[in-house]
């Protein structure tokens, strides 16, 4: 191959468009073979240089040339071993983009088989990684860095099998993942991945306003801060002997209402007074303001979970359970109450509080129930018995037989 002799053949500016074209086909992984190249509205200069190339007029608003005749003129002037080595002779080695492409796939699907191999197995972790991986997210986010990509995804499932915490601090866990204490803040890519496995464990369905992604860490058991969360409780005892315990012992003393913040249940946790007795749940505050009102002082301990069981609430049930109460959950009878009561009594501990299937066959019913059943973990009955009957018990409509109970048992 002489290369002079190929440069001025084909190497001129005029000529220059065919070459550029033949080489995007080459990079697309597409064949030279039997495909021809097209200029419209070609200048003088482009239609004379590729009339002495080819030895004949060519004539027409769209100057063509086929890249089969041009192989073989190439090769009958001995100037080189086709077009494909023209190309490569006159502009360097062509990048296969496909084959490369491909390549970049593979690599980016052994990330995430590589996180899903080594995470802890849960449905939902996996769940979160094929939408990670369909979705393109990681890609974008490590600007097609496989070595960046690779680092954010261990992070990321490092940061996730973490997940529910017991009240950890946001930057806490940055720090114990990344490295760096920011790095789940809001614009961080990490914190972009691991938000959205917060938020879907969490029930939260969007996270773009602060209040929601609040919600989405703290139902996940991550903190911004420590004074945000709070636990409302009535009549709970505990000992004087501390900053929270004088103020649980002051307000059980007049039968009002009060609440934690997770600083105190997290730094100084009041020493609980419940060895061995009961203490109630419920789920919407109407049902403890019911019994502030009614009640006062005489009815039993009393927690309210305000419809979400958040950080506060898990710690202070957590605190409960180890100082030997039996916690005892009554909530909703809609499928957002069954989904809760499988938080409080299939992961804190707690009995089902007039919670089954012979309650709410009992209690007057309210509006129709509305979202995707869930099955209730504590009685397989009650999740069909509301699939049949189609309708919600709200706790206010209960709300005599709970105070009876909480008088009653107030009063042992």
């Amino acid at each position: 191959m002489s290369g002079d002799r190929l440069r001025a053949v084909l190497g001129t500016p005029e000529l220059g468009w065919i070459m550029e074209k033949a080489r995007r086909r080459l990079e697309r992984g597409e064949p030279l073979r039997g495909a021809a190249v097209r200029r419209r509205d070609p200048s003088a200069a482009e239609r004379a240089a590729v009339e002495r190339l080819l030895g004949r007029i060519v004539r027409g608003a769209i100057l063509s040339v086929s890249l089969d005749e041009l192989d073989q003129l190439l090769r009958a002037a001995d100037l080189c071993a086709g077009l494909e080595a023209a190309v490569v002779a006159l502009a360097g080695p062509v990048w296969d983009r496909r084959a490369e492409a491909a390549r970049v796939e593979a690599a980016y699907q052994a990330i995430f088989e590589e996180a899903a191999a080594t995470h802890d197995g849960r449905p939902e972790v996996d769940a979160w990684l094929d939408e990670l991986r369909a979705s393109g997210l990681v890609r974008r986010l490590s600007c097609g860095d496989l070595v960046a990509a690779r680092r954010l995804v261990r992070q990321a499932v490092e940061a996730v099998r973490r997940l529910p915490a017991e009240g950890i601090l946001l930057a806490e866990l940055a720090a114990a993942v990344a490295g760096d204490s920011h790095g789940l803040d809001v614009g961080a890519p990490l914190g972009a991945l691991v938000i959205r496995f917060a938020a879907a464990l969490s029930g939260v369905a969007r996270w773009e306003r602060a209040a929601d992604r609040r919600e989405a860490w703290d139902g996940a058991g991550v903190l911004l801060d420590e004074l945000s969360t709070s636990a409302l409780v009535l009549n709970l005892g505990a000992a004087p002997d501390g900053l929270s315990g004088r103020v649980l012992a002051m307000h059980a003393a007049e039968g009002e209402p009060v609440r934690l913040t997770v600083r105190q249940l997290r730094r100084a946790p009041p020493r609980f007074e419940v060895s061995g007795r009961e203490v109630f749940v419920c789920e919407n505050p109407a049902i403890l303001a019911a019994a502030a009102e009614r009640l006062g002082p005489r009815g039993a301990p009393l927690v309210c979970v305000e419809g979400q069981v958040r950080t506060a609430a898990r710690l202070l049930l957590e605190r409960l359970r180890g100082a030997g109460a039996t916690l005892r959950y009554h909530g909703d009878f809609d499928w957002g109450g069954v989904r809760i009561g499988n938080v409080v009594i299939g992961r804190h501990g707690a009995l089902p509080w007039r919670y089954g299937v012979a309650d709410y066959r009992e209690a007057p019913k309210g509006a129709e129930l509305a979202g995707a059943p869930v099955a209730a973990a504590w009685d397989e009955a009650l999740g069909a018995a509301m699939r049949e009957d189609g309708r919600a018990v709200h706790e206010e409509g209960v709300a005599e037989a709970l105070l009876a109970d909480l008088r009653a048992a107030g009063a042992r």
